[in-house]
């Protein structure tokens, strides 16, 4: 049950950015610094964040904001990471899995 969403990602530096084709936030952002501050908030962008933050502790921030997923890691991306949190944006909404 629930849907995979499609990701499509672009390098600015050393931000990732995300784009999908469902919203995922309100219009309000939301940004998270570490799994922790994540934790502190049950919305599905710190729950999402939180997610990511454990694909990679070299992760420095995720930004939410409506489409878009932009996450910062200092010392580059490479293609196994980038798909890695791809793959993590893509099934934060299957609440069943195979």
């Amino acid at each position: 049950m629930g849907q995979l969403i499609e990701v499509d990602h672009v390098l600015v530096g050393e931000v990732a950015v995300f784009d999908t084709d469902r919203s995922l936030s309100g219009q309000e952002g939301e940004t998270f610094r570490s799994t922790e501050a994540a934790r502190q908030s049950d919305t599905f962008p710190a729950r999402l964040a939180a997610a990511l933050f454990e694909v990679s502790a070299s992760l420095t921030s995720v930004y939410v904001f409506s489409n878009t997923v932009s996450v910062r890691r200092f010392g580059g991306w490479d293609e196994d990471l980038l798909s890695t949190i791809g793959d993590t944006i893509r099934d934060s909404l299957l609440f069943y899995r195979d």
